[in-house]
């Protein structure tokens, strides 16, 4: 090897010359994969009946979030009240905040954005039920709620099986002022037992049924249940199959990476975001150092855990046989 890139774009870029003089490590995008995967998704959803709420925490971007809206998108989820934030200020009104956030500096910020914005959040405690409920009445606001689920993931939510908790919270946020019931929801991808005797359709539709169980249960002691929201990248579209699902969240697929097509998601065809690195030092015929840290490249293989998922290395070079192995500070 040279000096010349590791990891090359993705797609044919006629500009290689222009390539070449950026300085790494470099972000690249293709853009006709990116509407690709995005127009592929919305049309999708759209077939099946049920809204997509896109998950702007895999990009981070209000532009690409705006094309995902113009694609037919219904409002976005975020991963924290910083990007709700960011977000609201330029200009999206229908947030949905995809984790139980705890914290009256957190639940104050929240009341402020539902001044501006339709707020959703999800919630799995009475402390985080009644704190949200403080800070919206407070402000005069109304936040809406989603009972979190656990569906199997094992990360948050109340139990999927636990009727009696899901009813119970559901009738405190139906007492307490400043909050409403909007719906229930559930994440689960194919980290959970059994979840390797399954396709991504299978367990997605599985993933469906159990929310949409959830919501009737719901219903049929008493409570209003508008939304029922489920799925991701991986099983959006099996969720999508289930009568009674309104919404789904996904939010890799508008770039996809190795783990989407190790997991049968995507193709190599698929991957809308490289990134461009410089070889800073050859170690020997088949070693190679390249300019980039440990926090350039995803770690969703080794975060979630319990899939079995092997997967060749970190990232994968595009045009060669390459891969990044491991990692140095």
């Amino acid at each position: 090897m040279d000096g010349s890139p590791a990891l090359a774009p993705a797609g044919n870029i006629d500009e290689a010359a222009s390539v070449s003089t950026l300085d790494t490590p470099a972000l690249l995008v293709d853009l006709d994969r990116l509407e690709r995967n995005i127009a592929r998704w919305q049309l999708a959803t759209d077939a099946a009946g049920v809204r997509l709420r896109p998950h702007i925490k895999t990009h981070k971007s209000v532009a690409l979030a705006a094309l995902q809206r113009e694609a037919g998108a219904h409002g976005i989820a975020v991963a924290k009240v910083g990007e709700a934030e960011v977000f609201a200020g330029a200009g999206f009104d229908d947030i949905a905040i995809a984790y139980p956030v705890v914290g009256e500096p957190k639940w104050q910020r929240i009341a402020q954005l539902a001044q501006h914005a339709k707020i959703t959040l999800n919630v799995d405690s009475t402390t985080a039920a009644e704190g949200i409920s403080a800070a919206a009445s407070s402000a005069g606001v109304t936040v809406h709620l989603q009972i979190d689920l656990d569906s199997g993931f094992g990360r948050c939510g109340v139990p999927a099986g636990n009727a009696g908790a899901q009813i119970a919270l559901a009738r405190l946020i139906e007492e307490l002022p400043g909050v409403e019931l909007d719906g229930v929801t559930t994440h689960r991808g194919l980290f959970f037992p059994g979840a390797a005797e399954m396709s991504r359709d299978v367990a997605g539709a599985h993933e469906g049924q159990i929310v949409v169980a959830a919501a009737e249960r719901l219903r049929a002691a008493g409570f209003a249940v508008n939304e029922v929201t489920a799925g991701g990248s991986l099983t959006g579209a099996g969720v999508a199959t289930v009568d009674g699902v309104t919404e789904v969240r996904a939010g890799t697929y508008v770039f996809n990476d190795l783990m989407q097509i190790a997991l049968g998601a995507a193709t190599h065809e698929d991957l809308a975001l490289t990134v461009l690195a410089t070889v800073v030092s050859v170690t020997g015929d088949d070693t190679a150092t390249i300019y980039c840290g440990s926090k350039t490249f995803a770690g969703d293989s080794g975060v979630v855990g319990g899939s079995g998922l092997q997967l060749r290395g970190l990232a994968e070079c595009v045009e060669r046989d390459v891969v990044v192995q491991r990692m140095t500070e």
